[in-house]
């Protein structure tokens, strides 16, 4: 059991890793909608959840660089 909690959490944390990467490449203004559509819903999914988390840290780490996309 303890093998599998640790295979799922590395997992997670590539996927999560791949996730940031991508979202790197996404220009200013589909960020900004994408944020936006994360701040409007009210129905969302547990993955919805992680990616608009991520959507959101991508916003924070592009205002710390002095671009605000969002």
């Amino acid at each position: 059991m303890k093998y599998l909690l640790t295979a799922v959490l590395v997992a997670s944390s590539l996927i999560v890793t791949a996730c940031d990467s991508s979202l790197s490449t996404i220009e200013g203004g589909e960020l900004r909608k994408r944020a936006y559509l994360c701040v409007i819903d009210t129905n969302m999914s547990t993955v919805d959840i992680q990616i608009c988390s991520n959507i959101q840290r991508e916003c924070k780490r592009r205002q710390d660089a002095g671009i605000f996309d969002c």
